[in-house]
């Protein structure tokens, strides 16, 4: 029989990986706008329901990633720690 060479499989294979990555991005993300085919009306997946996500997206980021205790203890300890409290002296009487 045929045995490929050592290359092909994994050439074959990054091949097709990206050519099935690049098909789904453009599915998401293409078109932006809405575009008119027949009766059909094609835009990307993520364009369309980007209100939905952003709604999603929001209480995500409330009620997990910015919440009060990670805010605060970020001022207070964080990286910028002395910008804060320098902010602080000149608007806090």
């Amino acid at each position: 029989g045929i045995v490929p060479r050592n290359w092909t499989l994994p050439v074959a294979g990054s091949l097709v990986g990206y050519v099935t990555n690049w098909i789904a991005i453009k599915l998401v993300f293409d078109p932006v706008e809405p575009w008119q085919v027949g009766p059909f009306t094609l835009q990307g997946l993520f364009e369309k329901r980007q209100p939905e996500v952003s709604v999603e997206f929001a209480e995500f980021l409330a009620a997990r990633v910015l919440t009060s205790p990670r805010l605060m203890d970020e001022l207070a300890n964080g990286k910028r720690k002395a910008e804060f409290e320098a902010l602080m002296r000149r608007v806090v009487p």
